[in-house]
């Protein structure tokens, strides 16, 4: 069956309709809101029961898991959650949506997969009495393969629209501080802010096959769900199952530390060498020990091969091993744990907290970019450019032109604004500017007589 409603991807959106009952199987698919920070999201009712069998247990939406909570490290288990979500979700049944309470979040994580799973206040049977239909899940769809997805932004919000795409495969997904792995990608369009958590579904049997998590430009990128068949029981989630890739969860929390750095440049130390870089990351752990390693490949995140043995997370730990010396990326990864078996735990690796830091060649500072632009009063506008991160800021000075020496170190202060206009009175003035690098580096003085001209 062709649930795309004979859509050619990839599609404009489609508003749907249910006033007839058409879009019946969609009715599901809702609006979340209430969320923290005020977040807007879709989320789906998840189909839990038994091929043949009857509702047991509560609802269960799925969603991403940034909507519940931003923070990377944390893994979120069993929370409470004030938020609702609305179903039959369409823009002919205004009167005819069904609002429905957030209980709880059972499961939330921003790091590695985005994904989150909510306990609604309302049994599975409940919603079923009132027609709202669940959606099942699958495995993930090849590359290639025909997906669409349901779902609507919060603007304009009017109704769940329908997109029809084709799905590829994306190994890595960095979007600082965040890093997602496995992940697929579709080239949807008007897939716009508050479609978070919309379902991706497979086109011939509309299953749930993935969750939008992200949208950078053309690409719509979310998180694959297949391994979540595995977390029920008898129509309850089941943290505890051995093989739920959910399980087991740890909360890391980094600590406040300005040595900590997401880019770095080698720059020369006082003999001349490119000084290393270290990792300095500094973090609590809710568990009593902990492992990592260091890679070039954020999917090595998942291998248990390379990691440390099991080290004590009394207090805050610091990890501050040498990065490098190759310039790129490079991946710290840890995961929290309690014994040396610990790692033989299927979702431990899939719920890995990946950091990464990039690591640039050294190079020399730029020359200053700049231009003096007289106006027609006769003030001069001067105009700094930056390009991060050989050009990342300026220092500056100004004086007389007799008193001032640009090569005299003194006098200079940081740049706060990238324009200034000079005075046709102050003039003439000397303007001292030196450029400065991600890693403090300079480069050699730039010296501009400015001078007062004919208005």
């Amino acid at each position: 069956m062709d649930f795309g409603q004979g859509l050619a991807p990839p599609s404009a959106a489609r508003l749907l309709a249910n006033g007839n009952g058409e879009s019946r199987h969609w009715t599901g698919i809702g609006r979340l809101n209430d969320l923290p920070g005020n977040r807007q999201c879709m989320g789906t009712l998840l189909d839990t029961r038994a091929p043949g069998g009857v509702a047991r247990g509560p609802a269960y939406v799925l969603t991403a898991g940034h909507c519940v909570s931003k923070r990377n490290g944390v893994i979120v288990q069993d929370h409470p959650l004030q938020a609702t979500i609305t179903f039959n979700y369409f823009a002919d049944t205004i009167t005819e949506r069904h609002r429905v309470a957030v209980r709880r979040a059972v499961w939330s994580s921003i790091q590695g997969r985005d994904l989150a799973l909510l306990e609604l206040d309302a049994p599975l049977q409940q919603l079923l009495d009132h027609d709202i239909a669940p959606l099942m899940m699958a495995a993930p769809a090849p590359a290639g393969s025909a997906v669409l997805v349901v779902g609507e932004a919060s603007r304009p919000d009017i109704g769940l629209r329908l997109r029809a795409c084709t799905e590829q495969d994306l190994p890595v997904l960095l979007q600082q501080p965040w890093l997602w792995r496995r992940l697929k990608s579709n080239d949807c369009r008007g897939v716009g802010e508050g479609v978070s958590g919309s379902p991706v579904l497979e086109r011939a049997s509309n299953r749930v096959i993935g969750v939008i998590n992200s949208i950078s430009g053309e690409r719509v990128t979310s998180i694959p769900v297949g391994g979540l068949l595995d977390c029920f029981s008898d129509g309850r989630l089941d943290l505890d199952i051995a093989v739920c890739p959910l399980s087991p969860g740890f909360q890391l929390v980094q600590q406040s530390n300005a040595a900590f750095k997401r880019l770095y440049k080698l720059g020369d130390d006082d003999n001349g060498n490119p000084p290393p870089p270290s990792w300095n990351f500094a973090f609590t752990l809710d568990t009593q020990r902990y492992r990592y390693k260091a890679t070039r490949d954020a999917l090595a995140c998942e291998d248990p091969d390379g990691y440390s043995g099991t080290l004590p997370a009394m207090g805050t730990v610091l990890i501050n091993d040498p990065i490098g010396p190759e310039t790129g990326w490079h991946f710290l990864c840890v995961v929290g744990v309690d014994s040396a078996e610990d790692l033989a735990w299927r979702g431990l690796l899939a719920n890995a907290l990946s950091i990464a830091v990039e690591l640039l060649p050294a190079a020399a500072v730029p020359a200053p970019d700049m231009t003096v632009e007289r106006l027609e009063n006769g003030d001069l506008r001067v105009s700094w450019r930056t390009e991060p991160p050989d050009l990342q800021r300026y220092r500056v000075k100004k004086g007389s032109p007799e008193q001032t020496d640009c090569a005299d170190s003194s006098g200079y202060r940081m740049l706060r604004h990238q324009q200034y206009v000079f005075k046709r009175a102050e003039l003439p003035l000397k303007l001292c500017s030196q450029a400065e690098d991600i890693v403090k580096q300079r480069s050699a003085p730039r010296e501009d007589l400015l001078e007062a001209g004919d208005q």
